[in-house]
C-alpha cells in the first residue's frame, strides 16, 4: 500500500499507519493475513506491528482473532469531528464549483432538524442571491433540503414527510406526502435534487449530499440562481457538476468509499458530451 520514494524503503511508521487507515476503512474486523496482505508487507511484520497498536489501544483483537478500532482510535476521532470546520473543509470543492457556474454557491450542513448554510459564495451576476450564512432551510422544499432527506434512512426520513410538516412556500411547493416520497425517488436514482421555485419563486436551485467520514449525509452543496438565468433543462444538466463538488467535499471530510463511489458514480452516470451550459462553461470534469 505504501508508495517507496527515493528516501528508500517504508519505516515502521508507514506500515504502521497502512495497517490503520486498512483497519478503519474496512468497517469490520480483520484477519492478520487480510491486513498484512492488502498493506502489502509479511504477516510476522504485521503482526509485531498489530501488537504494538493492540497495546495503544488503537485496535484491539476480538475472541477469533481479527482485529477491529480500539477505545483510544474512537476517542481520537471523537476529538478531530469536535475540531472539524466545516466551512473550511468544503473550500476547496466550492471553488472548483465556482469555475464550473457563474451562478450562487451554498453549502449547508444539518444543525439540529434542518440545514443551515455555513458557508456561501456570491455568483458572477449583476445581482446577489439575499441567503446568507447562517440561514436554516426548509427541508421539504430547498435542493440542499431534499437532497439530504433523499439519502437519509427510511427512519429518519420519516418525520420530514409527514404532512404537517409540508409547509407550503410558494405556488410550486411539494404539500403531499406521496408526491415528495416520489420525488425523492428520483433524487436517489440521480443523485441530486432541484429546487424550482419550491421554496422562493423566481428561484432555481440544484443541490447534491454531502457525506461525513461515518458514511451519513450531513449536509449538502447547491447552486442557486434566478430562473430567468437557469432554465430547468439548465438546471439538470449542472446537477453532475454539484454532484462532483458533493463528492470532492464528502473527500475531504473522510467519507468512506462506498460512499465516494457512489457520488462518482452518479456525476459520472448523469454527465455526457452534451452536459454544457448555455453560458459557455463546462460541467464537472
Amino acid at each position: 500500500m505504501t508508495q517507496i520514494d527515493a528516501q528508500g524503503p517504508p519505516s515502521a511508521i508507514d506500515r504502521a499507519l497502512d495497517l490503520l487507515s486498512i483497519a478503519i476503512t474496512a468497517h469490520r474486523p480483520l484477519t492478520l493475513a487480510e491486513l498484512a496482505g492488502e498493506a502489502g508487507i509479511p504477516k510476522p511484520t504485521a503482526h509485531r506491528i498489530l501488537r504494538l497498536l493492540v497495546a495503544r489501544d488503537l485496535l484491539r483483537q476480538d475472541d477469533d482473532r481479527s482485529y477491529c478500532l480500539g477505545s483510544k482510535m474512537f476517542a481520537l476521532s471523537g476529538e478531530a469531528l469536535a475540531q472539524l470546520d466545516y466551512a473550511s473543509e468544503a473550500k476547496e470543492g466550492l471553488r472548483w464549483l465556482q469555475t464550473i457556474t457563474p451562478d450562487a454557491i451554498h453549502f449547508a450542513v444539518m444543525t439540529g432538524d434542518a440545514p443551515v448554510y455555513v458557508a456561501k459564495i456570491e455568483g458572477r451576476r449583476p445581482y446577489r442571491m439575499a441567503s446568507t450564512i447562517g440561514t436554516s432551510l426548509p427541508v421539504h422544499c430547498t435542493s440542499i433540503g431534499k437532497a439530504i432527506l433523499a439519502f437519509k434512512s427510511p427512519d429518519q426520513a420519516e418525520p420530514y414527510l409527514q404532512p404537517a410538516s409540508l409547509v407550503r412556500r410558494t405556488p410550486h411547493t411539494i404539500t403531499t406526502s406521496r408526491a415528495l416520497r416520489q420525488q425523492l425517488e428520483e433524487i436517489r436514482a440521480r443523485g441530486f435534487a432541484i429546487d424550482d421555485e419550491e421554496n422562493e419563486e423566481n428561484v432555481r436551485c440544484v443541490g447534491a449530499p454531502v457525506f461525513d467520514a461515518r458514511g451519513e449525509v450531513i449536509g449538502g452543496v447547491s447552486v442557486s440562481s434566478a430562473t430567468f438565468d437557469l432554465s430547468l433543462d439548465e438546471a439538470l444538466r449542472l446537477g453532475p457538476s454539484v454532484l462532483t463538488a458533493a463528492h470532492r467535499i464528502s473527500a475531504t471530510l473522510g467519507a468512506p468509499r462506498e460512499a465516494l463511489s457512489r457520488l462518482a458514480a452518479l456525476a459520472a452516470s448523469g454527465t455526457t458530451s452534451e452536459h454544457v451550459r448555455s453560458d459557455g462553461l463546462a460541467p464537472a470534469e
